[in-house]
């Protein structure tokens, strides 16, 4: 072979050789490129979904969406809510000063299950009296004027004429003008229907006395009352299913609170409780839970429980409102005040002060909710310290200082 056809195959070996790994390295690059923008899209893609729309003023309206604030009109601003990223705030000294910053150690103690509610003083259903008429008459003497009217035991209430009360009447008197001629037993059983009547041992022994029939019989009070109910007027005809009127004695009250229907399986009979009634002045009335009613009210949704009250000097009146207090027995947790807490409609977090004059938003679990402390389920630890007071601030500068740090590629459309 001629040394220049040798040259020539050479070439031309070296040349397809080398477009070969020139063609093999383009298809590489194009790969890994592909490859690298897949990738860099996913991320992209996750953080982009990841991005939450908040009002830098206030910062527990969140939307997935641009929009305005519903509070202040502002302009929602994005964030990256990856909740893999913790969220602090530096402030300095000064600041904190300025924002009236305060802290508290999350200490471990008891919390009571304190109910706090409302109730209303009542009548002492075991003191209403209410009064019938035993006979079919005529009420021609009335001496109750009006409801709330204030009766003492033995005073008179009203006089009734009956027919039936008339022969009753008679029927005694004869029996006492025979007494030689019929028996005593006779004599009990007519004095026994008096009594059914209505007749009390003072008029019995009037007729006896005076041996006359009383037209107008007389009906006296059987206990010191206040009159609750009053529904009759001097001259109605009246019969036995009628109610004439209903007295109360108020030297024992009842005081019936009303619990929300999640609480209610906190109360338990014999539990003490506190309860103050304003508009005479008393206060930290301490009592028991006597009663629990067994049904919950239709409309209110709240169980009514119940104490009694002495009240001999009458100055608690039936209606007046309590401000009730019920101990329900207490539990040994972490807590912090109430006001520490950061409260939206999904999540619960507080600021902690990680190290001087900075502060971290941290996402905790709560439990029971009572007299200003909260209890704390997950999240903290005993003897870290947490925000008070201007922890709402540090949640604002939190927000926009966490919009700063979302990546430009973002806004990177493929």
């Amino acid at each position: 072979m001629k040394p220049l056809n040798f040259i020539f195959i050479f070439f031309t070996l070296m040349y397809s050789v080398g477009a070969y790994a020139q063609e093999h390295n383009e298809k590489h690059e194009n790969h890994e490129a592909h490859t690298n923008h897949k990738q860099t899209e996913h991320r992209i893609t996750d953080i982009v979904q990841q991005t939450k729309y908040v009002c830098p003023m206030h910062s527990h309206i969140i939307q997935d969406h641009p929009g305005s604030c519903p509070i202040c009109g502002m302009d929602l601003v994005a964030r990256n809510s990856n909740k893999g990223t913790k969220v602090a705030v530096e402030v300095s000294g000064e600041m904190q000063q300025a924002m009236a910053l305060t802290t508290e150690t999350v200490t471990s103690s008891k919390l009571w299950r304190f109910i706090k509610t409302y109730g209303a003083v009542e009548y002492d259903e075991k003191t209403l009296m209410h009064l019938h008429p035993r006979s079919t008459g005529w009420v021609e003497k009335l001496y109750i004027n009006s409801v709330g009217q204030h009766v003492d035991k033995g005073e008179l209430l009203y006089e009734i004429y009956s027919p039936e009360l008339l022969v009753a009447q008679e029927e005694f008197l004869s029996l006492l003008a025979d007494n030689n001629k019929v028996s005593n037993n006779l004599i009990e059983r007519s004095i026994k229907r008096l009594r059914l009547l209505g007749f009390n041992d003072a008029l019995i022994e009037q007729l006896k006395d005076t041996r006359q029939a009383l037209y107008l019989v007389p009906y006296y009070a059987k206990q010191n009352s206040v009159v609750s109910h009053l529904d009759v007027r001097e001259g109605m005809y009246v019969e036995p299913k009628d109610e004439l009127m209903t007295l109360a004695d108020i030297s024992n009250v009842w005081v019936v609170a009303n619990v929300f229907e999640n609480q209610m399986n906190w109360v338990e009979s014999s539990q003490s409780l506190e309860l103050d009634l304003p508009a005479v002045d008393i206060y930290g009335l301490e009592g028991r839970v006597e009663f629990i009613y067994p049904t919950l009210d239709p409309v209110t949704r709240t169980l009514q429980v119940r104490m009694s009250l002495s009240n001999k000097n009458k100055l608690i009146k039936p209606g007046m409102l309590a401000n009730v207090r019920i101990y329900s027995g207490a539990v040994e947790a972490l807590n912090i005040p109430v006001n520490a807490l950061i409260q939206t409609e999904k999540s619960n977090a507080v600021f902690v002060q990680t190290e001087q004059g900075l502060f971290e938003r941290r996402s905790i679990e709560i439990g029971l909710i009572t007299n200003q402390r909260v209890e704390i389920q997950h999240g903290l630890s005993a003897g870290e310290r947490v925000v008070t007071s201007g922890q709402f601030l540090l949640d604002a500068e939190a927000s926009l200082s966490n919009t700063a740090t979302l990546p430009a590629t973002t806004a990177h459309q493929h």
